[in-house]
């Protein structure tokens, strides 16, 4: 049995016989709702579903899509209108709840389909802080879709933009302000403003195929790492 199931859809039976299998993958995707200059909100929400869907599709087993997280951590971007964002300890401890639930329901492969930089820390933090408690079986990783597609996003870039498209979706983020990076060896943090800044990257010929194709060889290459080194303590 393999294929895509949403979680949403099955009986309690049906997914913890799914879920438990050895060979099936459980994926919470995670996004965030926050402006992107002049296009939608839900850009990496809507990048986190679409991500996720098709990796599911590709996986080799059977493979769970769990609702998405639709909020994140945007802090940089609160003071814009439609912005809505969890704190960086409520994002921790939603997906810390959220993969107990679904490993206390049988789940042995869970991975979180990350749509949003800003997230990162976050979701990197809580599985750090659980890792110790889940069982030798179980194996839960962070997938950032860009670093699956060596690709540098931005915000509300065109690279963006070409995501979107690839996976249906048709937005112009128009003209925003330019970001300048963070000099090497250091990182610059900004008070929120109210309109995002962007990062121009290139990203033509992107399709649906090879987004799934590539974040589904990404999920199935951290898993195997992550049960490699899952080991026993003496």
């Amino acid at each position: 049995m393999s294929g895509l199931y949403r979680l949403e859809e099955l009986s309690s039976a049906q997914a913890r016989e799914l879920m438990s299998r050895e060979d099936a993958i459980v994926i919470i995707p995670v996004g965030s709702v926050e402006q992107h200059c002049e296009g939608p909100l839900g850009t990496d929400l809507m990048i986190a579903q679409g991500v996720a869907e098709a990796a599911c599709e590709r996986v080799s087993g059977p493979c769970v899509l769990a609702p998405p997280i639709a909020y994140g951590f945007s802090a940089e971007w609160s003071l814009a209108p439609g912005t809505v964002s969890l704190s960086l300890q409520a994002l921790q401890l939603l997906l810390r709840d959220v993969i107990t639930s679904l490993v206390r329901s049988g789940a042995r492969n869970v991975v979180i389909v990350n749509g949003h930089y800003g997230n990162s820390p976050a979701v990197e933090a809580a599985l750090r802080d659980m890792m110790p408690s889940l069982p030798p079986e179980v194996a839960v990783v962070q997938v950032n879709y860009w670093e699956a597609l060596e690709l540098d996003v931005g915000h509300a870039s065109d690279a963006e933009a070409e995501v979107m498209k690839a996976l249906g979706y048709s937005v112009d983020f128009g003209r925003c302000e330019c970001l300048q990076g963070s000099p090497r060896g250091a990182k610059v943090y900004v008070r929120p403003g109210e309109g995002p800044a962007t990062l121009r990257s290139p990203a033509r010929g992107l399709t649906r195929d090879f987004i799934g194709s590539a974040v589904a060889e990404a999920i199935e290459g951290a898993l195997r790492a992550a049960r490699g080194s899952r080991r026993p303590l003496p």
